[in-house]
């Protein structure tokens, strides 16, 4: 017995130390995989940390730009909108202009359609009435951009007994139509404050147009 325990003493002493390397060994790796796990976890960590810290950057270049334009485009919006209401008030000043303008003028009609001298030494005397024809009215309107019907006035002077039978239009155009130097002139007064306005528009509207593209 005491053979055979001397036998198996040599082999447990070698059991024992491959038992004891092996301990050793997965001491050892297990010693270096939680270092190598806590140094991974450690980098992770960071560079999630700095993937945030650059996220947190970056949306708040975003905001910054952002309110930047918006900003910006407010303070365009408030320059048109300043733009436009002096072109609106410079327009208004315009019209208000060329209403007195129509006004005056229309205080003189009375004056300057009423008497009239031939020689600057000759004493005044009624103005001659003028006779302006349908024909003459008709041109006058359609060269204002006005389309106008003859038919009402071809009635009125066929009922009164001066229509002569003719050849037509022809011969209504020669109608004397009625129409007065101080309504011809009270006409013209008007398109001239109508034109006007429309082309202080105009000039206002290219002016607009024209600084915008700038």
């Amino acid at each position: 017995m005491s053979g055979l325990l001397d036998l198996l003493k040599p082999t447990v002493l070698y059991v024992a130390v491959i038992a004891a390397v092996v301990f050793g060994l997965h001491l050892n790796w297990q010693d270096g995989y939680d270092q190598g796990f806590a140094k991974a976890q450690g980098e992770g960590e960071t560079a999630i940390t700095q993937l945030r810290l650059e996220y947190s950057q970056e949306q708040q270049r975003i905001a910054e730009a952002s309110a930047k334009a918006a900003n910006l485009a407010l303070e365009n919006l408030r320059a048109e909108q300043d733009r436009g209401d002096q072109l609106a008030s410079q327009l208004a000043d315009a019209k208000e202009s060329f209403r007195k303008t129509t006004d005056r003028l229309n205080g003189e009609i009375a004056r300057v359609t009423t008497l009239y001298r031939r020689t600057l030494k000759s004493p005044p005397e009624p103005l001659p009435a003028g006779v302006f024809t349908v024909g003459f009215v008709r041109v006058w309107n359609n060269a204002n951009g006005i389309s106008t019907s003859m038919q009402t006035q071809q009635t009125q002077q066929a009922a009164s007994g001066t229509a002569a039978p003719g050849d037509g239009a022809g011969a209504a155009d020669s109608l004397d139509s009625g129409v007065t130097q101080p309504i011809v002139l009270a006409n013209q007064i008007r398109n001239g404050e109508l034109h006007s306005s429309c082309r202080g528009q105009l000039n206002r509207l290219i002016e607009w147009t024209l600084n915008g593209s700038n």
